[in-house]
């Protein structure tokens, strides 16, 4: 076709052209006619195709902690005790996050531990079930000491072994966080953990990624979010950024949110998309 392919690995490639990288290689993504995109050539920076855009290579890869990286399933034996039911936790943690918004966007922002600790109250009150202050307690300090999903070490090695800048940037608090990385063992792959409380907003609120980006000194395309909640990939892909998207359990990206370049069921999907 007469374009010249660069050696760089070019994993996102082309999500602006209604490509995604999946663990299985470069697919279209639905809805999208493939039939006219032309060559393009992939280089230090975005190149153009037509009126496309590749995105350029990303400076940093920045990672959300939990679900993405450490296994929330490990709390599920509280919950089993504390509501005699191990999906409680889902409904918990789909609480946190919907008042985690609710405290950003009235400008009542509480630290996340906070907002936690609220809203399992509500959701015993909610079930009629009281829950001891000990099972409150062991349910909190257990978001601390999360392991690794399984696949993730071996990843989070590769990819610094490649040269990637890795930060994570999560809704926990700063002290949270590094008691988080410290007690999976994965401090050592991460260059910082980028608090939300410089803004006092949660995530996905679009300034909590326009500050990160400034704080790292790169532009927002040349950061790429790894995260395994579509709100999250929507929020940063919305500021300006690159995605990865970890479908865990088979979860679904928002219909109505801009596809990211990589989807992947583990991060092992995600390195091999990075790596290639």
């Amino acid at each position: 076709m007469g374009s010249k392919i660069s050696r760089r690995k070019f994993v996102f490639a082309a999500s602006s052209l209604g490509y995604a990288m999946t663990a299985d290689g470069l697919g279209v993504l639905p809805g999208t006619d493939s039939r006219n995109f032309g060559a393009f050539e992939l280089g230090d920076t975005a190149l153009q195709s037509g009126n496309a855009t590749v995105p350029p290579k990303p400076k940093v890869l920045v990672f959300d902690v939990n679900q993405t990286i450490l296994d929330l399933n490990a709390l599920r034996p509280h919950f089993v005790r504390a509501f005699g039911d191990g999906t409680a936790l889902e409904e918990w943690f789909s609480l946190l996050l919907h008042y985690s918004l609710v405290v950003s966007v009235t400008d009542a922002y509480s630290d996340f531990g906070s907002v936690g600790r609220a809203v399992l109250e509500m959701l015993a009150s909610n079930k009629g079930v009281k829950v001891s202050a000990d099972d409150t307690t062991r349910t909190l300090q257990g978001l601390l000491t999360l392991p690794p999903h399984p696949e993730v070490l071996e990843s989070l090695k590769q990819l610094k072994a490649a040269g990637f800048r890795m930060v994570t940037l999560t809704n926990s608090s700063p002290s949270a966080v590094k008691a988080q990385l410290q007690n999976a063992g994965l401090t050592n792959y991460f260059e910082e953990s980028i608090s939300v409380e410089s803004v006092r907003r949660f995530k996905p609120d679009i300034q909590v990624y326009k500050s990160a980006a400034e704080h790292l000194g790169v532009r927002a395309d040349e950061l790429l979010l790894i995260a395994a909640h579509a709100w999250d990939v929507f929020g940063a892909m919305k500021a300006g950024w690159q995605a990865a998207f970890l479908a865990r359990g088979g979860i679904s990206l928002f219909p109505m949110g801009p596809k990211p370049g990589i989807i992947a069921s583990d991060m092992r999907g995600v390195t091999d998309a990075l790596l290639r």
